[in-house]
């Protein structure tokens, strides 16, 4: 009942957001995300014994992202910041040597990881019908979602890859890759009308199957830190990454499918 209360709250605010919204006002919805989200991450490392630099990286993940939003026009100035920082960082905190590049490495990793792949959503919403196409990856993702979760709890018994996620089931996938193909069909009758049906079925089949890998990724990252959800943000859901997990690894992927299909049209 809790991950249905949160469902109903938080996905008409976000579509609302993401259909409505100015650009600015996007842009802050994905750095607010991205931040909550980096902020989980950097607690789970801490869990391993992994001095990394949250607020650092925090800062810049957020000009990353700024990055994305003006289109590009920081990248020497990024390019610059980002080993300037980091390395300065270790100097002023840090004294070993070896663990120098677990601090920097994991860190590293926080910032592309999240705001690197989160990124593209602002770039995805800058093309033509940007916010339609980004409600169509959300709604198909989030079907998925939801549809593998009571699917693997009611028939799943195959594991998937239970070295990395006990609870993913083979059942799970398959219900995942159906649902995300019956929620593009549902989004192109709905609000998609310029789009073909074909387009949105390759989106669907794609991004549906990407989005799992980044699902068992943030597993990986979760087993290797010992813990069962990257935070209790969200009741029922567990932390924010938790649930933008597959949207991190579908969202360029969804880049670059509207780019070459030109658009999705």
């Amino acid at each position: 009942m809790s991950r249905v209360i949160s469902g109903a709250v938080g996905i008409p605010l976000v579509l609302g957001m993401v259909l409505y919204g100015s650009p600015l006002l996007f842009f802050f919805l994905v750095a607010a995300v991205v931040l909550v989200a980096s902020y989980e991450y950097f607690a789970m490392i801490e869990n391993i014994g992994v001095a990394a630099f949250p607020v650092e990286g925090g800062a810049l993940s957020f000009l990353l992202l700024l990055n994305f939003y003006l289109d590009e026009k920081l990248p020497p100035i990024f390019s610059i910041l980002l080993p300037v920082v980091l390395l300065t960082t270790w100097f002023i905190r840090e004294k070993n040597v070896g663990t120098a590049l677990d601090s920097i490495a994991y860190t590293l990793l926080g910032i592309f990881y999240i705001a690197g792949l989160g990124g593209f959503f602002l770039l995805l919403r800058d093309l033509d019908g940007g916010s339609g196409m980004i409600a169509f990856l959300l709604l198909i993702i989030w079907a998925g979602d939801a549809v593998a979760y009571y699917a693997g709890v009611s028939l799943g018994k195959r594991k998937l890859l239970p070295v990395v996620s006990p609870d993913k089931t083979v059942a799970g996938a398959v219900a995942n890759v159906l649902a995300t193909l019956l929620a593009a069909t549902a989004a192109k009758l709905w609000f998609l009308e310029e789009v073909t049906l074909t387009h949105c079925l390759i989106a669907a089949l794609i991004c549906g199957t990407i989005g799992q890998l980044g699902d068992l990724a943030e597993s990986l990252i979760k087993r290797n830190c010992r813990v069962k959800d990257s935070g209790s943000l969200i009741p029922g859901h567990g932390g924010v990454l938790d649930r933008i997990d597959s949207l991190l690894f579908a969202g360029p992927t969804f880049y670059l499918l509207a780019v070459v299909l030109g658009n999705m049209k």
